[in-house]
């Protein structure tokens, strides 16, 4: 908890700092935004997590690095818009560790990066990207690779698929098949040292991996 209050206050200092630097009142940059003044001062005191829709609006509105002002690593300036005409359609997704429990609903907290996309594959607006542990999945993922993620409760037969089992993270090939009247959802590895799981009520599909960024070594 210390380390999340301390996080949101130095992003909250951040965003003081960068709305001064543009000259800019806490009213002027609210309105901007859409929000109540009093939400703003609390974001710039740290008092309250910033969910990454509107970190992404503050760092557009502020033209300032989305990356800087998650981190504080690099430069608070934001690099120069490149002509419109010259432009790939690209979406920039918030890169997790970890499926937060309360997902859709984040902040800055579990972003470990940000990862620049093909705004086809990005279509849905809460696409995330996730980090590969382990090797459950090899050879089709190795550890170490990032998967691109549609939230999807539903996904078809045999996608690829983000799960919460017991709270934790797992991809894994979907599998669904019928007994009876009752339609079973299995999560199948790649990797057959692994057993496969027939997901339970308490089980929660995130969304389904639409692309995969290797990891070369």
């Amino acid at each position: 908890m210390l380390g999340e209050q301390t996080s949101d206050k130095m992003v909250g200092q951040r965003i003081r700092a960068a709305r001064r630097a543009r000259e800019l009142n806490q009213e002027e940059l609210s309105a901007r935004l859409g929000i109540h003044r009093n939400s703003l001062v609390r974001y710039e005191r740290g008092e309250r997590g910033i969910d990454v829709e509107l970190l992404v609006r503050i760092a557009r509105e502020l033209e300032v690095s989305l990356h800087w002002l998650v981190t504080g690593e690099g430069e608070m300036e934001q690099v120069p818009e490149v002509p419109e005409s010259d432009r790939l359609p690209v979406r920039w997704i918030p890169v997790l560790g970890q499926v937060p429990a309360g997902f859709p609903h984040y902040t800055a907290e579990v972003i470990l990066e940000y990862l620049p996309v093909p705004a086809p594959t990005a279509r849905h607006p809460q696409t995330f990207a996730l980090i590969v542990h382990g090797d459950s999945m090899q050879p089709r993922l190795a550890d170490g690779d990032r998967v691109i993620v549609c939230p999807d409760p539903s996904p078809p037969n045999r996608a690829i698929v983000v799960v919460l089992v017991d709270g934790e993270t797992t991809i894994k090939e979907l599998k669904i098949t019928q007994h009876g009247e009752k339609i079973v959802h299995i999560l199948v590895p790649a990797n057959h040292d692994y057993p496969p799981h027939v997901l339970g009520e308490d089980d929660r599909i995130i969304g389904r991996v639409v692309a995969v960024q290797k990891m070369l070594e």
